[in-house]
Parts: C-alpha cells; structure tokens; sequence
C-alpha cells in the first residue's frame, strides 16, 4: 500500500485549509480521485498512511515520553532535537507544542484533523465508482470507518476532550460554522462507539487477512471491536472518570467536559466490549504466541531459551497469532540498532548508521517479578535491601542447579537485582553479565554476554553509541539479526499496536473493577498471560502469593488485585509504551514520572563502581501534564476552543 503515497499526499496537500476540517474546493480534482477502482483504491491508502508509525520514537512518542527509555544527551544534536526526548524532560509548552497532532508539526508529521478530513472525503465520494464491486465498497467504508475512530481515539488520549469531525464543512462556509468546539469526554466516546458499532453490525470486514504480502495491516473485525474497547476502558479510567482535577475543564457556555462524578457502569461498558474483543480475536484464530520449537536454530534451543523466545517473538515475529493489529508499512530496522547491544568487535559494523541508544530505566528494570512471580520488594525469599550489592556468579540452589546458567555468564560479577528474575526480565533486558541470545550463538551453551562496564564492548566508549542507563532493550530485537564486519542483517517486523495480551490484561482489569472482590473469572486472563510467561507452577496466582509474598491476602482484595493488574501490564507490555498511556490513565503519571530516572554509573569500569546507581535526570510531572496543550495560535484563530488546565 505504500507505493500510493506521494500521488495521493499530493492530492491532500494541494487543498488545504486554515481551519481543521474544510472540505478541499478542487472538486474537480476529488471527482478524478473516485473515477476508476484503482483511483479509489489509491485514496483509501492514502486514509492509511496517517497512522503514526509505532516504531517511530518521533511518531509514537509514548516510546520514549514516559519513564521506561532515556537517551545520553551528550551529543545534543542527535539527542536532544528528539522532541519526544523533550517530552520526557518536561519541555513541552503551549507557544508551539511538540508532537502536535492538532495541527502537525514539531515532531508530528500530519494534522490528525487532516486525516479526519480525508476519512471524511473519503466516506462522501466512495458512492458509485466504475470496476468497484458492492461488497468490497462496502468493505472500504467500514476500514475507513474504523481508521476515523482511530484517529478520534489517539486524539482524545492527548487532548481529552476533542471536536468531534462526523462531516466536513461545506465550501463557502462562515466562519461561526469552521470554529468548533470541543465535545465532552462522553459525547466523544458515545460517538466512536456509534460509528464502531455500525461497521461490527454491519458484519462488511474479514475476520482476518488472508493474502499477507498485499493486505496485511488492513482493518479487520477484531481490529474494530477491539479498538472500541480500548476507546471503553479510556473512558471508564480514573483520568475521565469522575476526575475532579479537570473541573475547570468547561465549554464557553459552562458545561463540564469531564466527567465528575464516577460512574461504575462505564467499567460494565468496557467489559463487554473487551469479552467480545477476545471472542472475536478467538474465533479468528489469535493466541498468545509460543515459540515453534521444531524450527531448526544453529546451536540448538532448551528449555529457557524456547520460552524467551516466545516472550520476545511475540513482539518481533512478524504478524503472529498474537499480534491482532499492526501497520504494515512500519520499519523497525533503526529502532533494532538503537536498541542492539556490541558483545564482539564484530558489532562496529552495525552501528554507522545510527547515533542514538534506547535505553531501559533502571525505574522500569525493577517492575519485573522475582522469579518466584511476585514484586522484588514483597518476595520473602529475595533480597530487596541488598538488591544493588555485587554478587559473584554461578548460584547454586539448594539442589545444585545453576538458575542462571543461561541468563547470566558464569564467574561474573554482577548486581544481585539481576539474580532471580522472572523470565520477562531476562527475554527483555539486556545488562552487565547478561546472556543474549541470537542466530549468532553457535553453541547453547557458550551464548554471548554483555560486558557494559566502561571502555568494555557493550560499554561507554567515546561520546556516541552508549547505554546512558547501563541496560539494553532486548525485547525490541530480532533474535534472527546477524551482524558482522562483512554486513549486518536485520530483520524488520511491523511494530504491534494491539496484543491479544493486551486484551486480556484490560479484560481483568475490567472485571475486577466491576466486581466486589475479585474471583476465578478475574484471575482467569491475567492467568493467561502469566503461564505463558512461566509463572506460578500449577496455574495459581492465589498461590503464589500466599507461598512467597508479604502480602498474601493482595490478589483476593479489588485494591490489591488492582496494583497487581497495573503492574503485570508494565511488565508484559513493557517497551511497547503502554506503560506511558497506562500511568496517565490510572492518574499515576505524578507518582512514577517524578522520580529521578536512574541506571548504574557507566562512566566507571570497575565493578563496584559501575554498580553505584546514578540519578540521570530530575524531571517535574505536574497535573496539567496529563493531557496536551493547545497551541496559542490555534486558540487565536479559533475563539470557540478553550486551552487545557494549566496551559
């Protein structure tokens, strides 16, 4: 689809106006767009290409905005001219804000107003086109439809309460007509779901796509009525529902814009749609994703192994079973060498191209379970005061089996927070000492580790190339990618933008929102996604915390299963940036965002020294951080828009 670009673009660019939604006047040049098949089909590409690219940091800047990556900054050309990078610092201002999708611009490539505007032309001239069959026009309206829902959807995650753009105004219109107005939180949301509803009644989507090379990508049912829950679950969280610190949030004629009182049925809404969600993702054929152990790896695989690769092929296999949305056109390829580690001189060949380093937070580090599956600071066997002190390896327990044998090199000293961790931990961080898995390693047990000390290989060496955090995003590389001095290759992946797993968590949180205390049908789809990471033997969370932690009774409490929600999503989900949308929904971002941004001190190369922890950065996170600015001169051109509390 993306060969139709730059015909298109220049259709879309070559009318636009001052105000969000005028309908472009060429007719003449929109006419010539709807006059063949093939014409229409260029058009419904170009409604595509307005998805932000979700492997772009720039683009999807929950990436890098939030708590869980951080860049070096000594190179401020490279670094510092990320405005997601600014984000995370707490530059963001209403002069000319970055990332702005409202109007596009400062990091944005496009207006969303802009693709709403297409949608909407789109949807007005797809009537009668020559070579087009019924079934498939209506097919194109109802993709259209959802990308329209979508594109209301990242908006109102930004900016909260949004015009709401069902038509495009006509040519000729007064200037009282092209001003809009914000809607309401509510409104908004009964309006995404109106539309969303329509295309799932309307039954004119596949289930799936079956011709991969062409279609992948496209909107599919279990797109659509996903995308509906999630607009659901946004709408029953803290952040709109019955949140008192946007009371100041009003229209010009006085009406509240958020919700103030909270309202419990809004969580029976997102539940429902969330089970018919996964009842659809089922029904086409979405699982969580298992490594396929018969596939034949140089080297060989165990045990470990194959479950790490299931944790990180979830991400990286291209369109797995598990994978219910991602954008085809997506290249991740940059993204994988930010995030690659050196372990051999071998490795120099990889990084020309690239001047950045996507680095895990020692903050997010530590949200991962102990390998007994419950928090670092609640687990009665682990060591949580001493959790930084340098510890020498192989670990024998009491039975004299080495845990760490394909985790950890052997005779390393290393920090004891990177002892008994999950398998999570050790499929998506890379660190000091850690082992590192990849159709490099000849022999299973003689895989490459890290040495991220200073002047080492995977270490700070000169001002550029370098974990400012002392860890490494594994999660986000290809086990397949081969890198030496004769040429690398990386194997791209379109970037997930819906998980089945992401599904299942939110359908727990749900249903432990609308329910008293939580029970089996809480338990069972947090159960899910937690076996498949190699917790809780026997299937038993209640068991698991009633074995190892200090707190037994959590799960069996709404509060206490709550946190526990929130922190298996941060945790399986992590690096993909739900953790950024999460906190801001959970109305958590103070809490998280305003602790320094930690990692070991990577300027030394010594043991001791490269394991005392380092506060990177002191950001401030205040309330009016939850939600975007409105630029200063769109608040001039159009008086009917009212700005943001604390902008």
């Amino acid at each position: 689809m993306k060969k139709y670009v730059i015909i298109l673009f220049i259709i879309s660019t070559s009318c636009e106006k001052d105000y969000l939604d005028v309908v472009p006047d060429n007719i003449a040049t929109i006419d010539l767009a709807f006059n063949t098949r093939s014409t229409a089909e260029n058009f419904l590409s170009t409604c595509y290409t307005y998805i932000p690219e979700h492997a772009n940091v720039e683009q999807n800047f929950s990436l890098l905005a939030g708590d869980e990556i951080w860049y070096y900054a000594e190179n401020d050309f490279y670094m510092n001219n990320e405005t997601s990078f600014r984000l995370a610092k707490g530059m963001q201002n209403s002069a000319s804000p970055y990332l702005n999708y409202w109007e596009g611009g400062r990091g944005a490539p496009h207006s969303l107003f802009n693709a709403l505007r297409d949608c909407n032309i789109f949807l007005e001239n797809l009537v009668e086109v020559p070579g087009l069959e019924e079934d498939e026009r209506l097919k194109w309206i109802d993709e259209v439809k959802v990308l329209k829902a979508f594109y209301h959807f990242w908006l109102m995650q930004m900016y909260g309460p949004i015009p709401i753009i069902d038509q495009n105004i006509p040519v000729g219109a007064s200037p009282e007509q092209t001003n809009v107005k914000r809607e309401s939180i509510d409104d908004v949301v009964s309006y995404l779901v109106q539309i969303l509803d329509e295309v799932i009644e309307a039954e004119n989507l596949p289930g799936l796509i079956n011709y991969i090379y062409t279609d992948m990508g496209r909107i599919t049912m279990p797109i659509a009525k996903a995308l509906k829950a999630k607009v659901l679950v946004l709408a029953a969280s803290p952040i709109f529902n019955g949140n008192t610190d946007l009371s100041e949030l009003t229209d010009n004629l006085g009406n509240k814009l958020v919700s103030q009182v909270y309202d419990p049925q809004k969580w029976v809404y997102a539940r429902d749609a969330l089970f018919e969600a996964i009842e659809s993702a089922h029904l086409n054929g979405h699982q969580l994703y298992e490594f396929n152990q018969q596939i034949p790896i140089i080297g060989g695989i165990n045990e470990e192994i194959t479950t790490e690769l299931s944790l990180r092929a979830a991400i990286t296999e291209p369109f797995n079973t598990e994978i219910i949305w991602a954008f085809a056109p997506e290249w991740t390829g940059d993204l994988q060498m930010w995030c690659q580690p050196r372990w051999t001189a071998d490795h120099s060949a990889l990084f020309g191209y690239t001047k950045k380093s996507h680095a895990p937070t020692l903050n997010m580090v530590e949200t991962f379970y102990t390998n007994n599956g419950v928090p670092i600071d609640e687990d009665l066997t682990w060591d949580y005061g001493n959790r930084y002190d340098v510890i020498e390896t192989p670990l024998f327990d009491s039975n004299n089996e080495n845990f760490h044998e394909f985790y950890i090199e052997d005779d390393y000293y290393t920090a004891k927070l990177h002892t008994y961790r999950e398998p999570r931990f050790y499929s998506s961080i890379g660190f000091d000492g850690g082992k590192w898995f990849s159709l490099e390693t000849e022999n299973i047990n003689f895989i490459p580790h890290l040495n991220a000390k200073a002047g080492a290989a995977s270490g700070k060496q000169g001002f550029e190339i370098y974990s400012i955090t002392g860890f490494f995003a594994k999660k986000l590389v290809h086990y397949e990618n081969i890198i030496s001095l004769q040429g690398s290759t990386i194997k791209g992946y379109s970037f997930p933008i819906i998980r089945l797993s992401d599904l299942y968590l939110m359908y727990s949180e749900a249903l432990n929102e609308t329910k008293a205390a939580p029970d089996s049908e809480v338990y069972e789809y947090i159960q899910r996604v937690r076996t498949r990471a190699g917790l809780d033997d026997g299937g038993d969370i209640l068991n698991t915390w009633q074995m190892y932690s200090t707190n037994p009774s959590k799960p069996m409490t709404k509060d206490g299963m709550r946190k526990i929600i929130h922190q298996e999503r941060m945790i399986e989900l992590a690096l993909e940036g739900h953790r950024y949308w999460d906190l801001k929904r959970w109305k958590l971002a103070t809490e998280y965002f305003n602790k320094p941004i930690q990692g070991w001190n990577i300027f030394r190369s010594d043991v001791e020294g490269f394991y005392e922890v380092e506060n990177i950065f002191y950001r401030n996170f205040s309330t009016k951080d939850y939600l975007w600015p409105i630029s200063q001169n769109e608040l001039l051109r159009n008086p009917n828009l009212i700005q943001n509390p604390g902008w």
